[in-house]
């Protein structure tokens, strides 16, 4: 385990890359909703949400097996695993001509991305903690959120060229270089006296740990409850911006300068982490979301003010703003006691959050209408949850350089 503050740049960048797969599987697709929906006869509009909320649904239940296999037989091989899927994934959504068949292709997609994904955690895990690994996680969310700026533009660029389909030939190609880049640039991770046997007994007493600690528990709640309402705004961002607000070919230019903000304030976490700590900036942040979705909750329901497309681009820059300073914090929180199993506890941590916000995310999706207003109360009601959730570690008198496991 390092301890050096010296992190390379090349571990940093194909972290993020492992990390961003999921994300370019999701954020590249968004310009095409429509147009898929179309072709293959999906006659109610909300049910276009489906292609974002199926991959999360393979990826809740990647996570749930990567985690474990890796603790047995260590990072390498069941990351290029994942990678291979989500080509099968993709290639099955190219060819698809129903909608069920394309849905099947994206669980496929979320199934392979969620090894890159979880093991690139458990991988930063295995060699940084604490504040430190807080600071790395917010330094891949710099550039992770890259790919949600540039993805809608790629999609949409793809889309107008070649069609839909093509989408996912450039998706998988993406999974291809970042394979052969982590196959000869990244060496194992996990010590062979840390590896686990694989078998029930081993699977259930890291599940009783993590849902027994307490301190893991509620940011595993909190992940949930925030990620939902974060879902449900990828997941209808296509319909409320095209639709509602009838931006048209306009629409990657506004989402990509909202996870422009995610970038920005990323850089700001990995700076304030150090002084004030991962609990008071989730603190700060959830506290922030609450106050100015209650703000317009309160003059939709009171005033009858409908959000214009102004009001909601400025609600969305305070949340987008927020929710980076949420996301590498509250996992950092909820994987800080698992050390000795962090590849199960990321596993478990990233399986029960995710589904807990898939539920959550097809709640709001299915609410919306004419209006963002169901995408505003979803994000106060669950950033209230997890304000209240990580409340409770919110020590008065702490020092700010005090982990969170010395307050307990």
């Amino acid at each position: 385990m390092s301890d050096s503050t010296a992190v390379p740049v090349r571990f940093i960048a194909l972290m993020a890359a492992m990390s961003a797969l999921d994300a370019f599987s999701i954020d590249g697709m968004l310009p095409a909703l429509e147009i898929i929906g179309e072709e293959l006869e999906v006659t109610v509009a909300n049910h276009r949400q489906y292609v974002v909320t199926a991959l999360f649904g393979g990826f809740s239940i990647g996570v749930l097996i990567y985690g474990f296999v890796a603790d047995h037989i260590g990072r390498r091989k069941p990351v290029i695993a994942g990678f291979l899927i989500h080509l099968a994934g993709s290639a099955l959504c190219c060819l698809a001509e129903s909608y069920p068949v394309l849905l099947l292709g994206r669980v496929l997609q979320g199934l392979g991305a969620a090894g890159p994904y979880v093991l690139s955690l458990a991988i930063v895990r295995d060699n940084y903690k604490g504040r430190q690994m807080a600071r790395i996680m917010s330094l891949i969310m710099m550039i992770f959120i890259g790919v949600p700026m540039v993805a809608p533009f790629i999609g949409q660029g793809i889309l107008l060229v070649a069609g839909w389909r093509s989408i996912f030939l450039v998706l998988g190609l993406f999974s291809l270089l970042v394979m052969v880049w982590f196959w000869c640039a990244q060496p194992e991770t996990l010590k062979p006296e840390d590896k686990v046997v694989l078998s029930f007994d081993a699977v259930w007493s890291s599940a009783v740990q993590v849902v027994t600690n307490r301190q893991s528990a509620s940011y595993l709640l909190a992940i949930g409850a925030a990620s939902g309402a974060f879902i449900a705004y990828l997941s209808t961002a296509q319909q409320v911006f095209q639709n509602i607000y009838s931006l048209g070919t306009e629409f990657p230019v506004v989402f990509a300068a909202l996870a422009g903000l995610l970038g920005i304030a990323a850089y700001f976490n990995s700076r304030w982490v150090e002084k004030l700590g991962m609990v008071r900036l989730v603190h700060l942040s959830l506290s922030g979301i609450v106050l100015i979705s209650a703000a317009y909750v309160f003059c939709y329901l009171f005033l009858n003010v409908v959000p214009t497309l102004r009001f909601f681009l400025a609600y969305m820059v305070v949340v987008m703003f927020g929710f980076a300073l949420l996301f590498g914090n509250l996992s950092s929180l909820a994987l800080e006691p698992m050390g000795h199993i962090a590849g199960s506890a990321a596993s478990l941590v990233n399986c029960i959050s995710t589904l807990i916000a898939i539920l959550f995310a097809n709640l709001i999706g299915s609410q919306l209408q004419d209006n963002a207003m169901p995408v505003i109360v979803g994000f106060g009601a669950l950033c209230a949850l997890a304000w209240v959730l990580n409340y409770q570690y919110l020590k008065p008198g702490a020092r700010p350089d005090d982990s969170l496991t010395d307050l307990r």
